[in-house]
């Protein structure tokens, strides 16, 4: 069976943004962007990440990084034949 891995640590560092300021211009719960960030989370609501993501590209787009985050930025699925090779 694949799985879940959770990237919203790495994409975080790579614009240069802390989780508390994600999470007060996503207006997430601090301890929902830990959750994810630390891979310790079970579910998220579509809207909360959406808002996740407009904060992230916001940040990235206001420091001079052109890249567009989605979603395999935040949440990676790894199908089993994947893992296994690594």
């Amino acid at each position: 069976m694949g799985q879940i891995n959770f990237r919203l640590s790495e994409t975080l560092e790579e614009i240069g943004a802390t989780r508390n300021k994600i999470a007060v211009e996503s207006k997430t719960r601090p301890a929902t962007i830990l959750d994810l960030a630390s891979g310790d989370t079970k579910t998220i609501k579509l809207d909360t990440l959406v808002n996740i993501l407009n904060a992230i590209n916001e940040f990235a787009h206001s420091h001079g990084v052109e890249k567009t985050f989605g979603i395999e930025d935040i949440i990676q699925y790894v199908p089993k034949n994947i893992e296994n090779e690594r």
